[in-house]
């Protein structure tokens, strides 16, 4: 029964009202009609399609969110195929040097006697025994590095962010006007920087205490580790920055009295838990993908130095078995190399062939994809 001023009008305000709840800008809000684009689409109406203003959201969809999610995510799988590259080419590189030195060994093997057999076992024995030493070094590492972790995981725990928005909300809840709000707002936001800038030194703590592990290993034992690059946080630190100037503008003196209402500030600090605790379980989860990367490269390692030792006392004994085994064992390495290297020219060519596929849509690099804002929408 509204005129056609009135009802945009209904629209206006609940377009700038959405966009105060969500502290978004109001342009970021898509007045949209669910019931005209359905009926547009359904009798091809073209007119009333465009008053629906489904189109527009289709739009800002298309060509803002899902175009810039589609080239974080393209940046995403490079990276992804570049480190997959990396860590298969170590482990490609131990295989084919392990089969090296069986080869060398087998082939100075070939017209020696027992006595030189049962010295070569000895040897490699011996070499075991060493490295099982060392796995008490390992296991040491380990556990520091799993109580640093631990720290961190508190530090950007649910729990941790709940305790602070409790302190703000006590704060929010005192009787009277609350001039001193704007004070305990911004010592939270002081106290979150503060617990980042505490992981970030953990994080550098982690990686340095792997960094001198994984080179005492190196030289020890000939392994190839390389601790990965500290996580840099400093841009979870700007976005608690947007944040907390996001939401600045509740705490002025117009919204005063608003903020005396007990229903405002429970929902201002709802809207600045769920912005809080994404932040916090985005940083959380690059903190773990980085920890779990350095740990997984140990473990393939290690895993793969033991079945080396297994396999070569396993050649000696058959070496030992049979006359006509010292020959087949060397004929055995050499098809082995034979399929590590077609592996490592099948692995060149498949990587090679993604990195190229997506190069023409491949946006300028950036050391880290600026969040898109999503448009909301209000219906009418």
């Amino acid at each position: 029964l509204s005129s056609a001023k009135q009802i945009q009008a209904q629209i206006d305000r609940q377009q700038a009202s959405t966009a105060e709840i969500l502290g978004v800008a109001k342009s970021q809000v898509i007045p949209m009609s669910a019931h005209k684009g359905l009926v547009a689409k359904v009798t091809d109406d073209a007119e009333l399609l465009a008053a629906s203003c489904l189109p527009k959201l289709e739009e800002a969809l298309a060509n803002g969110i899902m175009g810039q999610r589609q080239e974080i995510l393209g940046s995403a799988v490079a990276t992804g195929i570049s480190s997959l590259r990396q860590e298969t080419g170590r482990v490609i590189n131990i295989r084919r040097r392990d089969l090296a030195e069986q080869m060398m060994e087998l082939k100075g093997l070939q017209g020696k006697n027992a006595a030189v057999i049962k010295h070569m076992r000895a040897r490699i024995a011996q070499e075991q025994n060493e490295f099982d030493l060392s796995g008490a070094k390992i296991h040491a590492v380990r556990s520091v590095h799993l109580k640093l972790l631990r720290e961190v995981f508190d530090s950007l725990s649910g729990s941790a962010l709940k305790a602070e928005m409790a302190q703000l909300n006590a704060a929010l809840h005192q009787k009277g006007l609350k001039f001193g709000v704007k004070k305990a707002y911004a010592e939270t936001f002081e106290r979150l920087r503060a617990v980042f800038k505490r992981v970030q030194a953990l994080c550098t703590e982690i990686q340095s205490m792997l960094a001198a592990t994984f080179r005492q290993l190196n030289g020890e034992h000939g392994f190839s580790l390389q601790a990965p690059a500290v996580p840099q946080l400093a841009s979870f630190v700007q976005d608690l920055d947007m944040v907390e100037r996001g939401h600045l503008q509740y705490l002025g003196v117009t919204n005063t009295f608003r903020l005396a209402q007990a229903e405002f500030a429970d929902r201002l600090v709802r809207a600045l838990a769920t912005r809080l605790r994404t932040i916090h379980e985005t940083a959380l989860g690059e903190v773990e993908l980085w920890s779990k990367t350095a740990a997984a490269q140990l473990d393939a390692q290690l895993r793969e130095r033991r079945r080396n030792f297994a396999r070569r006392i396993e050649a000696i004994d058959r070496i030992q078995q049979a006359t006509g085994g010292l020959a087949e064992r060397i004929h055995e390495i050499e098809v082995q190399e034979a399929t590590i290297n077609e592996l490592e020219a099948k692995l060149d060519e498949l990587t090679n062939y993604l990195v190229r596929v997506r190069e023409p849509k491949q946006a300028p690099a950036a050391t880290r994809p600026a969040r898109a804002a999503e448009p909301a929408t209000a219906r009418s």
